[in-house]
């Protein structure tokens, strides 16, 4: 059915996230750390964080509405998940934001890194309210 596909592209699309989150945050802090000059590389990771989120909340968006969970009684996966997870791609919009205005090297670094690191505590946090 389409709800189950849904579920698979939602639960799949999850190890891209990690996976570019880890290689941002890493990318970022190695650059904050290192006195590192902001590169192509570092323009293409800082875009593809907030995408890659984008596209799990658009994939967990259609399979809430899908499976009308705004009527459901679970309100831990009704609501706090989709609002939680909300908050975390707002922070890391905001943070590629603040990034893209910035002129310094060592700023956008800084800036790229706090915010990143806590959008995916942010959804560490969404997601193992979850599962625990």
């Amino acid at each position: 059915s389409m709800v189950t596909g849904m579920m698979h592209a939602h639960s799949g699309w999850r190890y891209v996230v990690i996976a570019v989150a880890v290689i941002t945050i890493v990318k970022m802090l190695l650059g904050w750390f290192g006195g590192g000059k902001w590169s192509t590389l570092d323009q293409r990771l800082g875009v593809a964080m907030p995408v890659v989120l984008d596209i799990q909340l658009l994939l967990g968006v259609i399979l809430w509405i899908l499976q009308q969970r705004w009527i459901a009684v679970d309100a831990l996966t009704s609501w706090e998940h989709p609002v939680t997870m909300l908050i975390a791609v707002i922070i890391a919009h905001y943070t590629w934001v603040r990034v893209k205005r910035s002129d310094n090297d060592s700023d956008k670094y800084r800036t790229a890194s706090i915010g990143y690191i806590v959008a995916s505590l942010v959804v560490a946090l969404g997601v193992f309210r979850i599962t625990a």
